[in-house]
């Protein structure tokens, strides 16, 4: 059972692990068309998961009770990411959706559950407060990771074991260095394990070198996707910018002309007139691939990423297409889990079931 399913790379990478997808679920109308167009005989719910019940669940996949095996999903991350205002619980809108998948988790009782989020999961806090300027995820405070500890706590007294752990997609085949958190909980008590890494910077006689973004474009043709643009004032920097650079590679005065007031911020601000390069990684997909400080600038033309060539990075196939306006594309696209991430944490899960299933009862 998937819930915030948005573009549905989590779904598909544990589909390609060998689980049976029922019933899905997001509020986004572009994801609600995207769910109906690949997948048109799924059951998909498109309003307030707050009004969604485990009953209704149950009935829209044909399920009777105890039959879920897995329930997977990945709240909106954005009242956690050290990238926003971190208003954690205190966000009206998203922050308490986090403990909806607690809620059905508890209702349907699954096998198991996955979550994943944003590496901010790990330092957010029940309560909004203050955090100075890139504190690097040093504990600042007692209520550094407060939040996180209040949902295993409840996870935990439903009963299940749970261990959570960050990946870096890189390490798994997926051509980019994006950081996120899994949350891995069985019914049983089993003890939580998670795949070992299959790729690594550094190629070894266990380990395949990290894929990059032109293992990833390669063969890419006929792309008709959705394409943003850069206004002429970013591509006034961005085309002085090679291969590989940022704002670094700019001369001195070109900086302080372009960023403003963020040339004297501290901070990597790597992002800042990005252009990437075909021979690394991406660094993480995001939702706006045309901003300034956030630039996803395609290696050697002059505009941002395709949402088809992001999905690519994020390692969607081909033909699994994206509906609704081009901005939501990219929406439903950078939010996804990489597909082959979500499908080598999916097969150790499933793998884990398997063998529970095998041993006799008492």
């Amino acid at each position: 059972m998937s819930l915030f399913s948005g573009g549905m790379g989590l779904d598909l990478g544990l589909e390609q692990a060998g689980f049976d997808i029922r019933f899905g679920a997001d509020s986004m109308p572009a994801a609600v068309a995207t769910a109906q167009a690949n997948r048109p005989r799924m059951p998909f719910y498109g309003n307030d998961i707050r009004t969604l019940s485990a009953e209704d669940i149950r009935q829209s996949a044909g399920l009777a009770e105890g039959e879920v095996d897995l329930l997977a999903g990945g709240p909106p991350c954005q009242s956690f990411s050290t990238a926003g205002k971190r208003l954690g619980l205190d966000d009206s809108e998203k922050g308490p959706l986090v403990f909806e998948f607690v809620r059905l988790v508890k209702e349907l009782q699954p096998k198991a559950f996955l979550m994943e989020n944003v590496k901010g999961l790990l330092s957010a806090s029940v309560t909004w407060r203050q955090l100075p300027y890139n504190n690097n995820g040093k504990v600042i405070d007692q209520l550094h990771g407060s939040l996180l500890r209040e949902l295993c706590s409840q996870l935990e007294e439903l009963g299940y074991s749970l261990k959570y752990r960050e990946f870096n997609s890189a390490d798994y085949g997926v051509p980019q260095a994006r950081q996120r958190v899994f949350l891995i909980g069985y019914r049983d008590g089993s003890p939580v394990s998670f795949p070992e890494p299959t790729h690594a910077k550094e190629s070894s006689l266990f380990l395949e070198p990290w894929r990059t973004i032109g293992d990833a474009l390669d063969g890419l043709v006929d792309d008709d996707s959705f394409c943003a643009k850069f206004s002429e004032r970013k591509l006034k920097y961005l085309r002085m910018v090679p291969e590989g650079g940022n704002w670094r590679h700019l001369p001195e005065e070109i900086q302080k002309e372009s960023m403003g007031r963020a040339f004297y911020a501290k901070g990597g601000r790597s992002g800042y007139w990005r252009r990437l390069s075909f021979s690394s990684p991406s660094p993480t997909i995001l939702t706006e691939p045309q901003n300034a400080s956030t630039a996803l600038c395609h290696p050697v033309e002059d505009r941002p990423l395709t949402v088809r060539e992001c999905a690519r990075i994020q390692t969607f196939p081909d033909d699994w297409k994206f509906h609704g306006p081009g901005r939501d594309q990219y929406k439903l696209v950078g939010n996804a889990v990489p597909v082959l991430l979500a499908q080598a944490i999916g097969e150790h899960v499933k793998s884990t079931l398997d063998s529970c299933a095998a041993v006799p009862s008492a």
